[in-house]
């Protein structure tokens, strides 16, 4: 089942990404990070975390490409699937990858020394956001 970017209206996809703020770190660094891993996002800090959310499927793209690269996709796959509720999903990011560009999973929160990130992603069509950004094409 191939899910072309047309079939899926931007406004139906929502992107969420946060990582807490520890007082060691650089608010620039800490914003690099999430930028590497949406696109069109304006983090903000709010309550000791940076915050950024998007809507598009073109936002989804740096985790899609990152995902492919490092063939994730079986992993990430399974993250979406254990983490789902509803038209919701979400799974974390190594924050000291993100800074480097790379899109590098974590499983559990504890595999990010400062703190992970959390992508969420919210839709109506979840089903082939999942399928688009777990495609091969």
């Amino acid at each position: 089942m191939s899910t072309e970017i047309d079939d899926l209206q931007d406004e139906s996809v929502e992107l969420k990404i946060e990582t807490v703020l520890n007082p060691s770190e650089d608010p620039d660094k800490v914003k690099k990070c999430l930028l590497n891993v949406a696109n069109g996002c304006q983090p903000a800090i709010k309550n000791g975390y940076l915050v950024a959310t998007c809507k598009g499927m073109l936002s989804l793209h740096h985790i899609r490409v990152g995902v492919r690269s490092k063939s994730s996709s079986a992993v990430l796959r399974k993250l979406l699937e254990w983490n789902r509720k509803d038209n919701l999903t979400w799974f974390f990011l190594n924050k000291q990858a993100a800074y480097c560009g790379v899109i590098s999973l974590a499983e559990r929160d504890e595999e990010s020394t400062l703190g992970p990130i959390r992508v969420t992603i919210t839709s109506n069509k979840l089903d082939k956001v999942i399928e688009w950004l777990l495609s091969s094409r």
